[in-house]
Parts: C-alpha cells; structure tokens; sequence
C-alpha cells in the first residue's frame, strides 16, 4: 500500500481466444504458461497488496487460483474479439466490494502479452509517479522511426503529411523523440477511470522501458524470441 491506506490492484486480462495465437496467454514457455510470467510479476511486487485475473476461461482461472490470485469469471461480452479494455476495468470494478471501491484504488493494468515486465519494473515505476505526484502511468518504448515524416494516402492516391509538411523536411536529429505506449503497465486511481471511462492517458508518467523489455507477444515468432531471451538471461 503506498500512501493514505489506498490499495494497489494488480489486474491481468487473459481471455481465452486469440487470433495470433491459439490458446495464447496459456501456452508454456519453460513449463510456464505465458500468463504465469505477469502473474508472478504482480505477486512479487512489494506495492501491490491484489492480484486479480480476468478471463473467460477455466483453465486460465484455475491456474490463476493455484498460484495464489483472485480469479474472475469474465462474460463471453467482455471477452470476444470486439470487447475494449475499457469494458474489462468496468466489469472488474463492478466485482468489487463498495468499501474497497470508497478507498479509491489504483489500478495496474498488467497484460500478459508483456511477459519481460517484472516485478521490478512494477514497483520502479509506481514509486517514480508517486515521487512526481501523480496517480497515473503508462510505460512506454521510444520509437526509432519519427512518425512526424509519416503521410496518409487520399482517395486519390496522393500522400499528405500527417503533421506540418514542413517537419517532412527536417533531419531526424531536429526532430523531437517520440514515445508509444509498449502495452506492458498502465496505472491510474480508481477516481481517473470514472471521470473519463477509460484509460486516461495525457498527463500521465511516462515509464520508459528498453525495446527488449517491451516485446509483446502476438505470434510465434514473437514467443520463439521470448524463449530465447528468457533463456539466455537466466
């Protein structure tokens, strides 16, 4: 718990289906299902006090429950390809008692695509925005190509600028650096969720995380690498 008895609520989504990869988030990587990485993750961090796993599959909520999480039951609505993270926060709240709701939690929304995140890199970035005063996170990867020399394609086959035209032109070294959400952390208080109904994004600390760090697991090739590199760090 870090200040003013708020609690810290690690929430990891782990649906069953995926179009990448079948069966994804419980596909083993040493014997390790890859949502067991997040999972541990969470539950090694000494800021968060709980840990919650949201899916609408058995298999998944079982394991989640043998190793020592809060399993939730997630609807077939909140879990299809068309559901938003969005709807899966608000669902998950509405799981929630009222007096844990009262204390205005954080939420850090772990992925399980993300499975370099460690514990380490929970409670570094959770103390670094509460040393700034915030209440919301988003971890990040600097991008090695500047999208403002990126076009658009009209109807007539014409590029236009997606920024000032005139940003095309200058050398990269001019440009400023540019950052994308790496999908691996998002942290905000229960209070910044309801205000907007979703995931706030501006304003929030920026916790930058290196290109290795930020792999997200969307194919096979993306798992091979993970073994690879799970593999030569240990």
């Amino acid at each position: 718990m870090l200040v003013n008895e708020r609690p810290v609520l690690a929430l990891i989504p782990a649906r069953g289906g995926s179009k990448g990869l079948i069966g994804k988030n419980m596909l083993k990587v040493n014997d390790i299902p890859l949502v067991g990485y997040s999972l541990h993750a969470a539950l090694n961090s000494e800021l968060i006090d709980q840990v919650y796993l949201t899916s609408d599959d058995i298999s998944t909520l079982t394991y989640g429950k043998k190793v020592g999480v809060i399993p939730i039951l997630r609807p077939i609505e909140f879990s299809d390809d068309e559901a938003a993270a969005n709807d899966v926060v608000k669902h998950f709240l509405d799981t929630l008692p009222k007096t844990l709701l009262k204390k205005n939690p954080y939420i850090v929304y772990l992925q399980p695509t993300s499975p370099l995140r460690t514990s380490k890199h929970i409670d570094d970035a959770l103390n670094k925005m509460m040393e700034k005063g915030l209440t919301q996170l988003i971890s990040v990867v600097k991008l090695s190509k500047s999208p403002f020399k990126s076009f658009i394609i009209d109807e007539n086959g014409r590029l236009q600028a997606l920024f000032e035209e005139n940003m095309t032109n200058k050398r990269r070294q001019d440009l400023p650096e540019v950052y994308a959400a790496n999908g691996a952390m998002y942290v905000f208080s229960l209070s910044d969720f309801t205000e907007k109904g979703q995931f706030p994004a501006n304003g929030s600390y920026s916790y930058i995380m290196n290109d290795e760090d930020s792999l997200d697991i969307d194919n096979k090739d993306d798992l091979l690498l993970f073994k690879k590199l799970i593999n030569h760090r240990s």
